[in-house]
């Protein structure tokens, strides 16, 4: 007598398949770990022979070994921490902090190369050259109770 398509619930939709918190597995892609374990001791053996190599500039070499060493950090985050079959939020989650880490570097550039028109010298070498005047004078890290708060002159 009774009629499932007359039922209040049959305009409505059906359960879902999957109940809720329970999700199908993603399926797992094959990665070739022996050619990225290879790649990695290839750029290695390239980092250094590239060591050995005689180059004049300073600026070069420093170019060069962080190439090689951001190919290599690239391939341990993409195939052995997966990020290479995730979604695109991730990559917004890495993108993001890593620019501000390299905006905040780049701007402290002009701070620690800032050079003094009257003695040429560098801010940073002028900031050594301060706190060893600071230790010689008896209040760096050295003298033993500062500008005479205490020790034998105590009152």
């Amino acid at each position: 007598m009774s009629d499932s398509s007359h039922s209040p619930a049959a305009g409505r939709m059906s359960e879902p398949d999957e109940p809720h918190g329970v999700t199908e597995p993603t399926p797992h892609h094959h990665v070739n770990y022996y050619a990225i374990f290879a790649t990695l001791v290839v750029l290695t053996i390239v980092t250094v022979a590239v060591a050995f190599v005689h180059i004049e500039s300073e600026l070069t070499k420093v170019l060069v070994a962080l190439l090689i060493a951001s190919i290599k950090a690239s391939c341990v985050a993409f195939f052995f921490m997966h990020l290479k079959f995730e979604g695109k939020l991730i990559y917004m989650i890495f993108v993001v902090p890593l620019l501000l880490c390299v905006l905040l570097t780049v701007a402290l550039i002009p701070d620690v190369l800032l050079n003094h028109p009257s003695d040429k010298t560098s801010s940073l070498k002028t900031f050594n050259e301060a706190r060893v005047l600071y230790d010689t004078e008896g209040g760096g890290a050295g003298s033993v109770g500062g500008h005479g708060g205490g020790g034998e002159h105590g009152h």
